[in-house]
């Protein structure tokens, strides 16, 4: 067992893994460079990988190049170089002019940080989209408005990772769905309002877990169902008449949610949601075999403490959260995809690259070491370009020193994030107070917590039918953390049309209500609470939900 060093907690390293980092390690000039064991513990690894996305934390401020107005999700003060996406994609600038010799006196993060500042960034990653200019890592996108990690959408606002969906408000994890609200691990649906893990149904309202059902209210664990409240079987006349009752009214509807709540405690959950996996262990996993401790993943083969991959998978590839597609032998990447092979400590990486090491912003390269926003060059290091047998000389060079630094063999430290940690993916999943950060000597944006109206607060009516368009012009503020928001015509139109209460919530912490319905990533020993069997679950043993092994819950909803 080891200690991380950041938080103290003690993990293991397998002989498994251990055959991995082999694997995995560099070999320049014939000669091989051993990756050594991790210092830091899995999540710590992870927290620290996902210091460096910023998805949602949104801002105006002026292209360096050119002085014109932007979106971007750098904050004005970000002392880092940004270009307006298309002059970043342009042959205006070449990223070999910012080259820097290697300076052995000085540690290697230093000299990328310094590399970081000077090297042009794009304002997002958006491509191919058509009036979404509110949108961030995503693709495709039409008409949508405040949508992340998100690709080929239209008319949608307030959501993330999603596929191929139209006309959707307010959602997380939910691919090929049409006119739905507040959904979360949702596909193949249409008009769900408030729903949690159903797929291929329609009609449905604050239901959980639901399979091939239309027109249910209030329900949880049924499958080919029709016409139920509260899991009971209702006619199509009671049904409708509750249906307009309950949804058009904000206090009513909240009555009826607690109602379900308690209902829904009563019934079981199944211990992990993988599908078509084998010898894997983790959670929200698809179509993979022997894989552990990965979430929301899918075509994963041989992997260990991979998060939000897809496009492909990856096989035989350790530490890397989001993308992927189609890679192998990579380790402790993030936001980087499709036909890498052997690169490490990576980041926004993409494109048939193969031996990158501490590299980011990358495009189609090779052989290249601490590099950034290259286009498919090779033996390049700092931006600097090298012959090949300069570059196999100066990189086991560079290696051996930083081996001497402390710096071989770890991701890049937070200090080299250009984003401040609560404007990141990683205050999500690793949620910490504002003195936390600081106290760690990480950043902090200020900003994102302003709550600039002070005038008189808009009442919102508590029938839909009784909201007039004016709301669109009014401040709104949130019950929970008092920030500002504001309905759009199109999201105000969206709630008339399906009878839907309007929201008291921000858009924020609507995403992070959400989110909490998720079970943590955390793997806890428990029995099945039907047949005593021994269970590692993401429901935490002082849960008070009954949770299945996966052979007893399909007995009871199968």
């Amino acid at each position: 067992m080891k200690t991380c060093k950041q938080c103290n907690n003690s993990f293991e390293v397998t002989d498994q893994d251990r055959d991995f980092y082999e694997r995995v390690s560099p070999e320049i000039g014939g000669k091989k460079f051993p990756i050594p064991e991790p210092t830091l513990c899995p999540p710590c690894r992870s927290q620290r990988r996902m210091s460096f996305r910023n998805e949602r934390s949104l801002y105006h401020r002026k292209c360096d190049l050119t002085g014109k107005q932007m979106v971007t999700m750098f904050a004005p003060e970000s002392p880092y170089t940004v270009y307006d996406q298309e002059e970043w994609w342009s042959d205006k600038w070449d990223p070999i002019d910012y080259g820097q010799d290697f300076d052995f006196s000085r540690p290697f993060f230093e000299q990328f940080k310094e590399l970081q500042l000077k090297v042009p960034r794009m304002s997002l990653s958006v491509i191919n989209s058509e009036n979404s200019a509110y949108t961030n890592i995503a693709l495709g996108n039409k008409d949508s408005y405040l949508i992340y990690t998100a690709d080929y959408n239209e008319k949608c606002a307030y959501g993330r990772t999603a596929l191929r969906n139209f006309n959707c408000f307010d959602f997380d994890f939910m691919d090929d769905c049409k006119f739905c609200y507040e959904c979360t691990d949702v596909y193949k649906s249409h008009e769900c309002f408030y729903c949690q893990k159903v797929e291929n149904s329609s009609g449905l309202a604050y239901c959980y877990n639901m399979q091939s059902s239309k027109n249910c209210m209030f329900c949880i664990n049924l499958t080919n169902a029709e016409y139920c409240i509260f899991n009971e079987k209702v006619s199509k006349e009671e049904f409708e008449q509750k249906r307009k009752e309950i949804f058009s009214s904000y206090a009513v509807f909240q009555a009826a949610k607690k109602k379900a709540q308690e209902l829904f405690l009563k019934f079981p959950r199944k211990f992990l949601e993988n599908l078509n996996c084998e010898n894997c262990l983790g959670n929200y996993l698809k179509d993979s075999r022997n894989s552990e401790y990965c979430f929301d993943s899918n075509d994963l083969e041989d992997c260990k403490y991979c998060s939000y991959i897809g496009g492909g998978g990856l096989k035989d590839c350790y530490d890397w959260d989001f993308f992927g597609g189609k890679s192998e032998l990579c380790y402790e990447m993030v936001s980087s995809a499709y036909q890498l092979n052997k690169c490490a400590f990576c980041m926004n990486s993409w494109e048939t690259h193969s031996d990158l090491y501490y590299c980011d912003l990358m495009l189609g390269d090779q052989n290249c070491f601490g590099c950034i926003s290259l286009r498919k060059k090779k033996y390049c290091i700092l931006n600097k370009q090298y012959t090949k047998e300069q570059y196999e000389e100066l990189v086991p060079k560079i290696i051996e020193h930083m081996k001497r630094t402390g710096e071989w063999g770890e991701f890049f430290p937070m200090e080299c994030s250009p984003f401040a940690y609560n404007e990141t993916i990683a205050n999500l999943h690793y949620p910490m107070t504002e003195e936390e950060v600081k106290k760690k000597g990480w950043r902090w944006q200020k900003d994102i917590e302003i709550k600039s109206y002070k005038g008189p607060v808009y009442e919102i009516p508590d029938r839909i039918e009784d909201t007039q368009d004016d709301i669109c012009k009014a401040i709104l503020v949130c019950e929970v953390t008092g920030k500002n928001y504001k309905i759009i015509p199109q999201e105000l139109n969206f709630y008339k049309q399906f009878n839907l209460p309007i929201p008291r919530r921000c858009p924020d912490q609507r995403h992070l209500d959400r989110m909490a319905l998720r079970n943590p990533r955390n793997l806890w020993d428990r029995k099945c609470d039907k047949c005593s069997a021994d269970i590692k679950t993401t429901y935490s043993p002082d849960r008070s939900e009954k949770v299945y092994c996966e052979q007893c819950y399909l007995e009871l909803v199968y």
